[in-house]
């Protein structure tokens, strides 16, 4: 319901950590629309060309539209605004993401619509300027960065040649992310709080959103076609290591006590950046399981930069979500005051989780080495599949035997401990 034409920012959260929790809003899910077309555009540009370019270019632009979608969710998470000014400007961004998903590339009109998010951004910031003397020092520093960051695209526009574009890109990557800690780490007294289960949730739609992508295009095909048994079983078997990959990651999800942006600046920091990694890697992934139906339709083998586009964005997605874990739970468990027992069974949970990135490696490795002409695709996705339940299994046998033993929570089993740093899994994973 809007309630006032203009100034109505409130704090999202507060440092006591006391505060409520915050859901994804229905304007989000705006944003969230649109980042599925530039997933979709960027995964069928990646899937298009497999070079060394190619894959460079597919990286970048995921950066860019991850770089755009994480300056409104902080912002969100940090401000409650439900103004008609604060939705004019969202609706300003939107057309700036939009324009980026139109222009599918690096250039004058990609580079326009990332002119217009960061207009829109500094505008927000500047509502609350007006609204929130509290958080004035943060809300200037985001400007000072937007504008620097608005001039560069301005520069780039106005000269307008590829390499000066991409290395316009670059700079205000680095300048969003590592400058913008940097400046916040010199000015303390800027912080504001984040609201912390929003960033979570916001992280978590990011991931659906990647893995969504993969999905829909693994099912949508023309209407008539003689699609052969071969690409039921590859879709499916798609959908299996999707949605295993998805169960991984949610696996990993701590309350807000245990969360790695309330342990320090530096965890959340790495938190957020692990982030921008999943989603390139997890729409890698998918464009992995299209190159394998792809080929089930042409009766081909399977390429080696397929295979490895496969089996590679597997490796990497299961590292970063052990990064992941490691920034929620390391130096916390096992916690000091478990028994013998319990602390072994942490330790195989460790261990599993460290070495299931190599795995996919090796299977790509030795399907590469025993079949030089290419690899029947249905037998890289069983592969894939397996290599991804295999460890899905193992985790959780692992997890299941702390819930019994008491270490673990479940609505079937008595919770012997109430204190949550000596818990494997909280009470909100599944």
């Amino acid at each position: 319901m809007l309630r006032t034409f203009y100034g109505s920012a409130e704090l999202s959260a507060d440092w006591t950590g006391e505060y409520e929790e915050k859901s994804a809003q229905w304007f989000e899910l705006f944003l969230d629309l649109i980042m599925v077309a530039a997933c979709s555009n960027v995964a069928e540009g990646f899937k298009d060309d497999l070079t060394v370019a190619g894959f460079l270019e597919f990286i970048l632009l995921c950066l860019m539209y991850s770089s755009s979608w994480h300056l409104y969710t902080h912002f969100n998470a940090r401000f409650s605004e439900t103004s008609l000014l604060h939705y004019s400007f969202l609706y300003l961004l939107l057309m700036g993401l939009g324009s980026m998903v139109l222009a599918s590339e690096p250039g004058y009109r990609f580079t326009i619509g990332l002119v217009s998010i960061r207009i829109a951004m500094v505008l927000m910031n500047s509502s609350v300027i007006c609204s929130l003397p509290e958080a004035r020092a943060k809300a200037r520093i985001d400007i000072a960065l937007g504008v620097i960051a608005i001039t560069l695209f301005i520069s780039a526009l106005v000269i307008d040649t590829h390499t000066w574009t991409i290395a316009v890109y670059l700079l205000t990557l680095v300048l969003e992310t590592l400058a913008a800690f940097v400046v916040a780490r010199c000015f303390p007294g800027s912080f504001v709080a984040m609201n912390i289960d929003h960033v979570d949730e916001r992280e978590g739609c990011m991931v659906m959103v990647a893995l969504g992508e993969s999905v829909v295009s693994a099912f949508i095909n023309s209407r008539g076609a003689d699609l052969p048994a071969h690409f039921y079983m590859a879709t499916c078997l798609s959908l299996l290591v999707i949605f295993s990959l998805a169960i991984f990651y949610f696996a990993t999800k701590p309350p807000r006590a245990m969360h790695a942006m309330r342990r320090s600046v530096y965890s959340g920091f790495a938190y957020s950046l692990m982030h921008y990694a999943l989603l390139p890697t997890l729409l890698a992934t998918g464009v992995g399981t299209k190159l394998v139906s792809e080929a089930v339709l042409k009766a081909t083998p399977l390429s080696s930069n397929a295979l490895w586009v496969l089996y590679g964005s597997i490796s990497l997605a299961l590292l970063e979500m052990l990064v992941i874990r490691l920034l929620h739970y390391w130096g916390r468990q096992p916690a000091p005051s478990d028994p013998i027992d319990v602390k072994r069974i942490k330790y195989a949970w460790w261990a599993i989780c460290a070495v299931s990135p190599l795995c996919p490696l090796g299977i790509a490795l030795i399907f590469e080495v025993a079949n030089p002409r290419g690899v029947a695709p249905i037998s890289a996705l069983v592969g894939a599949a397996a290599v991804v339940l295999f460890w899905l299994v193992s985790e959780t046998s692992v997890m299941h035997c702390l819930r019994v033993l008491g270490y673990g929570y479940s609505g079937t089993l008595e919770k012997k401990r109430d204190d949550p740093e000596t818990l494997l899994l909280p009470e909100r994973t599944v």
